[in-house]
């Protein structure tokens, strides 16, 4: 007998699972990021040996770079396996690449011990880890939505950007902790190591959810109906490329601002403007829980007045407050510096809270995987990998210590652009395919199995 399956359906825990379940891949991505910047120094000098250490630390950094090149790889083809054959399966496979990559550079052999397989073997995980970086993000996030309330979808798939706060939070933690406890040689002989593995047992608690969760109600209801897309990349890019490129402006804002608010900051707060490292930790880990805090009251606000306009008071904001909270940095005051992020983080957590449930919204489920993989890998990839590096060379170019500010600015303003020529979605529901008015959010299946 035929019967109705609903997103109305769902139970609070089952959708409770369905977001931690998606989150834990984000954030041992992020986690491991963290760990292995941190660690960078001790890395290059046990895996890639050279008599001049600023090549050594390149070449671990090199490395580091490779994951970013190979994430649109994976986002198209992970995407490719979402949409033809559902969510769970490459999220599962990603959750497990990710996790073993992150456990064999804890555990692989150096330089001194295999020789030149140690250098291979650590850049072969970095390139594995990007490929499945590349399919989890927009996986993750594509679940996550099609999971949630149609009302509170702002505020589900934000957890995700928390997610990311949480794990630099959590990686920072750890690694200093232990830089600070242990010796030099116990850090290099094991110490190092240990975060590392942490990731295999995160790993399989997050396959092990998402096994035990079925396949979302939206993906059910095209593959029931037997209209699943044979070629979503094509036909995809074909007919959304609009959405594509307005999606891949909206996520320049958050792209850079992570990455230079909070990633970056650190090390730019000690070697560029003279503060300690550890003043110049402790102000990034203020900023980044005031930022965290506010992610989720600025969803809450997206599900209830809509994306657009949070998506341009966040991009405006951004454009707006960033070069003068970099002048307030460099007032060499611990005080200025940490209300400055804390600033600068209220103006982006509105975009970040509102972008993500944006690009799930703007594609259908026939082609939500590939189309939300793209659009992040795409920009995180030109903006985010590339971020510090570009400031660095903006200050040795400019002799600006603000000039890092103007990426954020330019970012800020494309974000602006991007959130104007965005239809509003919210209240609309999530269209099942390409062509399609925006769909109510139930969805009528013929053969399908109500989730409890």
């Amino acid at each position: 007998m035929s019967q109705d399956l609903t997103v109305r359906d769902l139970s609070t825990a089952t959708r409770r699972r369905a977001v931690i379940a998606a989150c834990i891949g984000n954030f041992i991505e992020y986690y491991d990021f963290v760990i292995y910047g941190y660690f960078a120094a001790v890395i290059a000098k046990l895996f890639f040996p050279a008599s001049n250490e600023t090549v050594s630390l390149l070449l671990t950094f090199a490395a580091f770079a490779l994951s970013y090149v190979a994430r649109p790889v994976g986002a198209v083809l992970f995407g490719m396996i979402g949409d033809k054959y559902g969510r769970r399966a490459p999220l599962t496979m990603a959750i497990l690449l990710i996790a073993c990559c992150t456990a064999v550079i804890g555990l692989m052999p150096t330089y001194e011990s295999i020789g030149i397989a140690a250098p291979i073997v650590l850049t072969l995980a970095r390139l594995l880890q990007g490929v499945s970086v590349g399919g989890e993000y927009g996986g993750a996030l594509a679940f996550i939505a099609e999971y949630a309330p149609e009302r509170r979808r702002g505020l589900y798939t934000a957890w995700q950007t928390v997610t990311i706060g949480l794990a630099l939070i959590v990686g920072a933690s750890v690694a200093a902790g232990l830089t600070g406890a242990l010796s030099t040689e116990a850090l290099e002989a094991w110490g190092w190591r240990a975060p590392f593995l942490i990731g295999l047992p995160l790993g399989f608690i997050g396959l092990y959810m998402r096994l035990k969760l079925e396949e979302t109600p939206h993906f059910q209801a095209v593959q029931e109906r037997m209209e699943v897309e044979k070629a979503p990349l094509r036909t995809g890019v074909k007919q959304a490329w609009r959405q594509i490129l307005i999606c891949c402006g909206i996520m320049a804002t958050p792209s850079l601002c992570i990455y230079i608010y909070f990633i970056y900051s650190p090390t730019y707060l000690s070697t560029e403007l003279g503060y300690s490292a550890a003043a110049g930790q402790q102000i990034n880990l203020i900023g980044l829980l005031f930022y965290c805090a506010l992610v989720p009251v600025f969803a809450v606000l997206c599900d209830r007045i809509g994306r657009r306009p949070v998506l341009l008071a966040g991009a405006l904001g951004v454009a707006v407050v960033t070069y003068p909270g970099f002048v307030a940095l460099g007032a060499n005051n611990a005080v200025v510096a940490t209300l400055a992020l804390c600033v600068m983080g209220l103006a982006f957590a509105p975009i970040s809270a509102a972008s993500l449930v944006a690009l799930a919204e703007s594609f259908p489920t026939t082609f939500r995987y590939t189309g939300v993989s793209l659009s992040l890998q795409i920009t995180v990839t030109a903006l985010g990998g590339t971020a510090p590096l570009l400031a660095t060379a903006l200050i040795a170019g400019t002799g600006d210590v603000r000039s890092p500010a103007l990426l954020v600015v330019a970012g800020g303003i494309l974000s602006a652009v991007a959130a104007w020529a965005y239809r509003e979605t919210v209240g609309q529901g999530l269209r099942q395919h390409v062509d399609d008015h925006p769909a109510q959010e139930r969805v009528d299946t013929p053969a399908a199995t109500p989730i409890h």
